[in-house]
C-alpha cells in the first residue's frame, strides 16, 4: 500500500508540475507587470459582411467564413450598428459592426507568451464557446483535484515515517497558519 501511495504522489506531483510552474510565473508577471512587456502586436482591416445581422450571426460569419476564433463578449449598440469582441486567451478581436453597409472593422490584439499565460490565468469556469478554453477549464480541474490528492498523499507519506512526525507536524501547522491569514488577508482587501 506504501509503494502504490507513493507512486501516485510521485506522478500526480509530476503532472500538476507544469500547471503550477505556470501559474506561479504568470502570478509573478501580474504581481511585477514593469518587468514584462505586455504590449500586443496590432493590427487593423475591414471585412466586407452580409448587412443587416445581428452580432451572433456576424460573429459566426467572422468565425466561420474569415478564421477569426474565440468566443463573443461584450456587445454594444453603436451608431447604426454595433461593437464586439471575439476573445480567446492571448488574442482579442474588436469589431466594430456597420449593420447598413455590412463593412466589420476588426483590430486584432495578439499578445506574447507573458500575456497569454495573464489571461489563461485568469480562465474561470467549465463551459466556454470556445474548446480549447473548455480544454483548459478542464485540465484546471483536474489539476485541482489533483493537489488534494497530492496533499492528502503527502499527509499519509510524512505519517509513515516515525522519526519525522514532530518536524512534519510543525511544518503542517505553520502552513496552515500562513495559508489562513492569507484567506483572511485576501477576503478583507476586498
Amino acid at each position: 500500500m506504501y509503494k502504490f501511495i507513493r507512486n501516485t504522489h510521485l506522478l500526480i506531483g509530476l503532472f500538476a508540475f507544469l500547471f503550477l510552474l505556470m501559474y506561479g510565473v504568470s502570478a509573478v508577471q501580474m504581481a511585477h507587470n514593469k518587468w514584462f512587456s505586455n504590449k500586443p502586436a496590432v493590427t487593423e482591416s475591414e471585412i466586407a459582411l452580409t448587412p443587416g445581422g445581428d452580432a451572433r450571426s456576424v460573429a459566426r460569419e467572422l468565425m466561420d467564413r474569415h478564421g477569426l476564433k474565440g468566443e463573443l463578449a461584450q456587445v454594444r449598440k453603436a451608431g447604426s450598428g454595433f461593437s464586439f469582441r471575439i476573445v480567446r486567451p492571448g488574442t482579442v478581436y474588436e469589431v466594430a459592426y456597420a449593420t447598413e453597409t455590412g463593412t466589420a472593422n476588426v483590430k486584432t490584439n495578439v499578445a506574447n507568451i507573458m500575456g497569454m499565460l495573464n489571461r489563461i490565468h485568469h480562465v474561470g469556469g467549465l463551459w466556454h464557446e470556445y474548446t480549447l478554453t473548455n480544454v483548459w477549464a478542464v485540465f484546471v480541474a483536474l489539476v485541482s483535484v489533483a493537489l488534494i490528492v497530492l496533499s492528502l498523499t503527502g499527509i499519509y507519506l510524512w505519517f509513515k515515517i516515525h522519526t519525522e512526525r514532530v518536524i512534519g507536524i510543525i511544518l503542517l501547522v505553520l502552513s496552515l497558519g500562513y495559508s489562513l491569514t492569507l484567506i483572511v488577508l485576501i477576503r478583507t482587501a476586498y
